[in-house]
């Protein structure tokens, strides 16, 4: 656990370190706009990759209670799409360590995160312009579903620290 938990930290200082030099310099311009999306997109991954391990170890200790989705997600991750894995990772998560309420996933905040998702999938396999395109229109749903996704993410840290170091003070 101590090896994922290490991976964890190095990644996400990494990516977040990413994260923050661009947001320091935001622009309007829709390369920033297009950067910006896959860097988040890098941070959720690597993020939800780390959580997955995580908590995948923590399967093998005890087995709380898990939908088979959520299981499979953690195992073998086979079968669902990079947004779905990040869903079931983040669900198992929350209960693996016992962390309360995990994040509501019937809302428009989990919708926008889609269709950041979504635009993330055609910034890397663009096939026309039109892939490449973010509107002033669209921005605001895409720009909404990413601080989601960062602030889920980063909440399953803070949550963690907050419980564990207590234990450990």
């Amino acid at each position: 656990m101590n090896e994922a938990f290490d991976n964890y930290l190095q990644l996400s200082e990494i990516l977040a370190s990413d994260l923050m030099e661009i947001s320091d310099v935001e622009t309007n311009d829709a390369s920033w706009k297009r950067n910006y999306i896959r860097v988040v997109a890098a941070l959720i991954e690597g993020d939800s990759f780390c959580f997955k391990q995580m908590a995948a170890i923590g399967l093998e200790c005890e087995s709380p209670t898990l939908t088979s989705k959520e299981k499979k997600a953690l195992t073998t991750g086979v079968g669902f799409t990079a947004i779905e894995q990040i869903k079931l990772v983040l669900r198992a998560t929350y209960k693996m360590f016992d962390l309360g309420k995990p994040p509501d996933f019937s809302g428009t905040d989990w919708g926008n995160a889609i269709s950041m998702f979504d635009k993330r999938h055609s910034l890397m396999h663009p096939k026309s312009l039109k892939h490449l395109e973010i509107s002033d229109t669209s921005w605001p749903v895409l720009h909404s579903g990413a601080m989601w996704l960062i602030k889920q993410h980063f909440n399953v840290t803070s949550l963690i620290h907050d419980k564990y170091s207590k234990k450990i003070s």
